[in-house]
C-alpha cells in the first residue's frame, strides 16, 4: 500500500497575496461590551479632569514652559 501525503502548503502563499495581506481595521472606539462598568465609569471621570486641567494649563500659558522643563531633565 502507498504511503498517503501527509502535509503541504504549495501555493498558499501566492493565493495569501493574490488579494494582498491586509492588517485588520482599526477602530476609533473600542468596544465597551465585557467591560467592567465601575471602572468605565471612573475611567471617564479621570478623562473629564485631565482634559479640564490641559485646557486650564493652555489658557495661562504654562503647557508650553512644562515641556521646556521635561526637556530640560532629559540631557
Amino acid at each position: 500500500m502507498a504511503k498517503s501525503k501527509n502535509h503541504t502548503n504549495h501555493n498558499q502563499n501566492r493565493k495569501a497575496h493574490r488579494n494582498g495581506i491586509k492588517k485588520p481595521k482599526s477602530h476609533k472606539f473600542m468596544s465597551r461590551k465585557g467591560l467592567d462598568p465601575k471602572f468605565f465609569r471612573n475611567q471617564k471621570y479621570c478623562l473629564k479632569g485631565m482634559l479640564k486641567k490641559q485646557k486650564e494649563l493652555k489658557e495661562q500659558g504654562k503647557g508650553k514652559e512644562i515641556k521646556k522643563q521635561k526637556q530640560g531633565k532629559k540631557k
